[in-house]
């Protein structure tokens, strides 16, 4: 791993690409309705039931982190949250997705809208394992 001098954060590869930024995640949640702000902290929770992770706000979205990045929140809505998972095929047959988009050759991104905590469901979690579970893999590989 490899720490950046200048943001602290830590990254899989030396000198890895990123944005030095002093936004955080309090910034993200400013003035944003309880519902979305409630969502946001069922989904970490959710999220903490699958494995350890670290939070990595950026210019436009949070990221979540183990080795790398394998989760994005990239829309604080007024009574939504909309979430990213890059997963390594496309996974089509399912409803718990409203948008399915190509990242290069080896990643899809898939992305969920929860309205309520209960759209977070066995399905979704499914998912959500799968993409933390890559990520534990390219660590391994490094």
């Amino acid at each position: 791993m490899w720490t950046c001098p200048t943001c602290t954060q830590s990254f899989l590869r030396t000198h890895q690409s990123h944005s030095c930024l002093d936004k955080t995640e309090a910034d993200f949640l400013r003035g944003k309705s309880e519902v979305t702000v409630s969502l946001y902290h069922h989904f970490l929770a959710q999220y903490r039931t699958i494995g350890d992770y670290k939070i990595h706000p950026a210019k436009t979205m949070i990221s979540l982190a183990k080795n790398t990045r394998f989760c994005s929140i990239f829309q604080f809505g007024r009574n939504f949250l909309d979430v990213c998972l890059p997963l390594n095929q496309v996974y089509d047959n399912t409803l718990c997705f409203h948008k399915i988009g190509h990242l290069g050759d080896k990643l899809t991104n898939h992305y969920v809208r929860f309205y309520d905590k209960e759209d977070l469901n066995e399905e979704v979690l499914f998912y959500m394992r799968m993409a933390y579970e890559q990520d534990a893999e390219k660590g391994l590989r490094r």
